[in-house]
């Protein structure tokens, strides 16, 4: 049982982080979304607000990084590698940690 919740953990964090991301990048990019960004003025606005391009650009790096989580957690799970599975579960934690800590930058 322990398995299945550190194979499911890992799948579905960094999974649903990676969806996220993905989902605003494609949706600019390829869709013609428009992207919605605060004004730098506000005092809890993160510094990457301050223009599209480097708003984009850290979509793009945090979609890769729970991307590549995301498909090595899969692999590893159908190979039953769970000591790999329970690091990329670390590794997703650790991600999720810099998205916090880069959304507090200013």
């Amino acid at each position: 049982m322990n398995r299945f919740f550190v194979a499911f953990a890992a799948i579905v964090s960094s999974g649903i982080f990676a969806y996220s991301y993905w989902r605003e990048w494609i949706g600019y990019k390829m869709l013609g979304e428009e992207l919605v960004l605060q004004p730098v003025e506000k005092a809890e606005v993160p510094y990457f607000h301050a223009s599209e391009e480097m708003y984009l650009k850290v979509l793009f790096v945090f979609g890769i990084v729970f991307g590549l989580i995301f498909i090595a957690s899969i692999l590893l799970t159908y190979r039953q590698k769970w000591g790999w599975v329970f690091g990329c579960f670390v590794l997703s934690m650790l991600s999720i940690l810099a998205v916090m800590i880069n959304g507090a930058i200013k």
